[in-house]
């Protein structure tokens, strides 16, 4: 049946998506632990244990387990998570300000990195990995 075939295939395609992102994140948080320059200091979250939350934003919406910003200090890329603890504001701004705020008190972020262009990788890179992880 020809459904099946394109079904297989899809599947193998998630499989090998998947594989790479795995690969890729491995190959991240080894490089941070060998001291690589790009990545100055490696997540203290723990994202595999985020949960899903409505996303209501307008423009976005859908399930968020990570949703991110990035803010530059003291010469980081600091990638700081707008999901806190367990629930994402209804506009960006006020997520945005709640994911400061939580920063600013708990020190909880997703990394930080040399520049931008690596902030950015990390981020897409570990929203690519929470897509595949929760299958959306």
């Amino acid at each position: 049946v020809q459904g099946q075939g394109h079904q297989r295939t899809e599947q193998s395609v998630m499989a090998d998506r998947r594989k790479l992102i795995e690969l890729l994140m491995t190959q991240m948080e080894s490089a941070q632990a060998k001291g690589v320059p790009y990545v100055r200091e490696g997540r203290n979250i723990d994202v595999d244990r985020l949960p899903q939350v409505p996303n209501r934003i307008p423009g976005e919406g859908g399930i968020s387990t990570v949703r991110s910003m990035g803010v530059t200090e003291d010469g980081n890329e600091v990638l700081i998570p707008t999901v806190v603890e367990g629930r994402l504001a209804p506009t960006a701004a006020k997520a945005e300000q709640e994911g400061m705020e939580h920063y600013r008190r708990t020190g909880k972020h997703l990394g930080k990195y040399a520049t931008r262009a690596a902030s950015d990788a990390a981020a897409t890179l570990l929203h690519e990995r929470e897509a595949l992880r929760t299958g959306r």
